[in-house]
């Protein structure tokens, strides 16, 4: 299970945006046990015909 914590925006310009996102995720793995973890996410978007689009998505690790 996951849940959005925080969104940020980190850049903008006209043509992109990079925005960071720190989710949370919690559950069960049977060869691990239970897990609750922070997991930060970059994504770019870049504005195409009057709307953002995702170009692309790089993970930055857990805190």
């Amino acid at each position: 299970m996951s849940r959005l914590d925080e969104v940020a925006v980190v850049s903008e310009t006209q043509e992109t945006a990079r925005i960071e996102a720190l989710w949370f995720s919690y559950g069960h793995e049977p060869e691990s046990g239970y897990y609750d973890v922070f997991e930060r996410t970059a994504f770019v978007l870049v504005r195409l015909h009057g709307g953002w689009r995702l170009h692309s998505e790089e993970f930055l690790g857990y805190e």
